[in-house]
């Protein structure tokens, strides 16, 4: 059996804020992670995943949420997502089954849409990447940042390209067991990629993908869309996504995002950059298009600690009552036991 465990800290200041709304929120999240392989006969395996999360305001109201103040529809912080802190949730608790020489994978149990589709390497980590969720997954993908009863299937064609398809629960969540599963209401999708080389060996990765969901209040969509990231031969990564879909479904319903990314900046192993740009059109009745634009740097200090400084300049929040922009200020700290 293995066992991981990291603690984030974040400090955010908004340079300005909706009426009546803090400008700062300093917060931690406790990311708990176990695995264990059940049986490896080499050509096949069974393992168990889980992934326990517990987030805290610290000095404030469990309750409060400055993206939501802010009234983003692009979470700006995706450490703690939309809506209060949760104090402990299980996010993760599958069974994966390998066949045909590891070549052929299902999953079980409560999944993670992201792992499967839309997943980067280089703009999908809150905790040492981006913090918005325009760069943690798609949010033109229905449900893809959810936790969720479901199941998935990975197939490596060939040494490069891969097909992904899953079904989940779109009235799951992760404060939330199975139970939603008897409504029958479910998201579908499927991604086919290419991808080579290795992070910080001229790695390239292509993938298109389409989804289709009911829900239970949002009606019935589907979309599509795809991203890139192409590691030039000097470290340097230009990267980018995009959806399209329809106005129901999901709550925003077009996203376009370019970006650059370098690992190992300045020679230094552990190391990261990121810029990016994103435009997001909500479905109705969002009020804005927000656009958002971070970067961040991060520093490993030693094998167990890492910090750095984030920048998000949010303009137009989705559900903001007026037009404005607002800039965020963090300080970021990981700690890896």
């Amino acid at each position: 059996m293995k066992f991981g465990a990291t603690y984030t800290f974040l400090n955010q200041y908004a340079t300005v804020a909706s009426d009546g709304v803090r400008h700062n929120q300093f917060s931690g999240r406790l990311d708990f992670t176990g695995g264990w392989t059940a049986y490896d006969h080499g050509s096949s395996a069974g393992s168990i995943s889980l992934l326990v999360r517990s987030g805290t305001n610290i000095g404030r109201s469990q309750q409060f949420n400055l993206s939501d103040g802010i009234g983003s529809g692009l979470y700006l912080n995706c450490l703690q997502g939309g809506g209060p802190q949760e104090p402990i949730t299980l996010n993760i608790l599958y069974w994966r089954q390998d066949l045909l020489d590891k070549k052929l994978s299902f999953y079980v149990g409560k999944i993670h849409p992201n792992e499967y589709v839309t997943l980067s390497m280089f703009n999908n980590d809150e905790r040492t990447q981006f913090l918005n969720g325009a760069n943690d997954g798609n949010l033109a993908v229905a449900y893809d940042g959810t936790y969720a009863g479901g199941a998935a299937v990975e197939y490596q064609a060939t040494p490069h390209f891969y097909i992904h398809a899953l079904a989940v629960d779109t009235e799951g969540a992760q404060q939330r067991n199975i139970e939603t599963l008897v409504d029958r209401k479910y998201m579908e999708g499927i991604e086919l990629g290419f991808s080579s080389g290795s992070l910080g060996e001229e790695y390239r990765h292509y993938r298109l993908g389409m989804w289709r969901d009911d829900t239970k209040s949002s009606g019935s969509g589907f979309g599509g869309g795809g991203g890139f990231e192409h590691e030039l031969s000097n470290g340097w990564t230009p990267f980018g996504r995009f959806a399209y879909g329809t106005n129901a479904g999901t709550a925003i319903k077009q996203i376009e995002g370019i970006g650059l990314a370098r690992v190992r900046p300045f020679g230094r192993t552990g190391d990261m950059f990121g810029a990016a740009f994103n435009y997001s059109e909500p479905s109705r009745p969002a009020r804005h298009h927000e656009s958002i634009f971070e970067a961040f740097y991060r520093l490993r200090l030693t094998q167990s600690v890492r910090i750095g400084p984030d920048m998000e300049v949010s303009i137009h929040p989705t559900y903001a009552t007026k037009a404005y922009a607002t800039t965020l200020f963090g300080a970021r700290m990981e700690i890896i036991f």
